[in-house]
């Protein structure tokens, strides 16, 4: 019996001993953690913090000196609570049951207390809903109306957010003229354009992201006058080597001043020099009947492709004269 009491007193103090090392060996500390939450197990749910206080808190943990000192040294800690599948809404955590709940995040160390001890946050759940897409224009004027490919996509939008927008307002919209104003006119366009990830001002991810725009403008046709437009005289040999062409008052180089319509950017060409335009008079055997009466012709321009006359060119007055009333300059006497 004196035995035992002797065992049972030697096992008492070694359990005590070993009370007041481990005592001894731990250590009580106040660490800097940043918190966050993210949404684990399901692609459609995203979480945000509701304010936007600082997400460091203070965190008070216990256990051995070694483990602490093993935290201090990484401090500040960074921690992602996962939030698991749930329905939207602002959910309080209770930071000191949550930071416990994996013990392999703090191993050895037990979490004593959170300042703040609470944190919200916002589970927010997507949608992917169908929408049509709507094509506008204001600026620029079209042949056809401008048209994409696919005519609806699929919008993945927060239920939140579209539980914000009228029915009448769930669209996507392309401006045409964003994407064809530097575009050809007069011809039918297709242009792979994207589209811009927003409903209603609401921001939103977009299958497909990109889709075919086909339109044509309208030629952007303006009035411009050509002051001293070249006109040439065109025959065959046997005219020119048998007559001389008299046009009546006309200058050393004749010339018309005449009205064109044409788009801006082939003005801009012809006053470049770039594009040419001028006039001519065609003068055929018909012309030597008569040939020494003036006669009236109706000059014809040659303009780049795009552009047209305005109006009528004026009529020119003109004559041939026979090369064989002309003296030959080796035969004429000098008085």
């Amino acid at each position: 019996m004196q035995q035992l009491r002797l065992i049972g007193l030697s096992s008492f103090i070694s359990l005590l001993i070993w009370v007041v090392a481990d005592v001894s060996m731990s250590e009580t500390e106040t660490i800097k953690v940043w918190i966050s939450a993210k949404a684990v197990g399901i692609d459609d749910m995203h979480v945000e913090k509701v304010s936007d206080d600082d997400t460091t808190f203070d965190v008070t943990f216990t256990g051995p000196k070694s483990a602490i000192a093993s935290l201090r040294q990484s401090a500040p800690l960074r921690v992602e609570i996962p939030i698991s599948p749930r329905a939207s809404g602002v959910y309080t955590l209770k930071l000191d049951s949550e930071l416990s709940a994996d013990a392999s995040r703090f191993p050895d160390v037990i979490v004593q207390e959170v300042k703040p001890p609470t944190m919200e946050v916002q589970v927010i759940r997507d949608k992917t809903v169908k929408m049509l897409i709507k094509v506008t224009h204001e600026s620029l004027k079209y042949d056809t109306e401008p048209v994409v490919e696919p005519s609806e996509v699929s919008v993945k939008i927060s239920e939140l957010d579209l539980a914000q927008i009228p029915e009448d307002s769930r669209r996507v919209y392309l401006d045409a003229d964003e994407h064809l104003r530097t575009a050809e006119r007069g011809k039918m366009l297709e242009k792979v354009v994207p589209l811009r990830p927003e409903v209603a001002d609401f921001p939103v991810q977009l299958d497909p992201e990109y889709v075919t725009l086909r339109a044509r403008l309208k030629e952007d046709l303006r009035e411009e006058t050509l002051a001293a437009v070249p006109i040439r005289i065109e025959a065959s040999m046997d005219i020119f080597n048998a007559f001389n062409v008299e046009v009546r008052d006309a200058g050393a180089i004749l010339t018309q001043t005449i009205t064109i319509k044409a788009p801006i950017e082939v003005i801009e060409r012809i006053h470049a020099k770039e594009d040419k335009v001028y006039g001519v008079i065609s003068i055929g055997a018909e012309d030597k009947t008569n040939a020494d009466e003036f006669r009236f012709v109706t000059p014809q321009f040659s303009f780049p492709p795009g552009v047209s006359l305005v109006g009528e060119p004026e009529l020119i007055e003109f004559r041939l004269i026979s090369r064989k009333n002309e003296i030959p300059p080796s035969t004429a006497e000098t008085p």
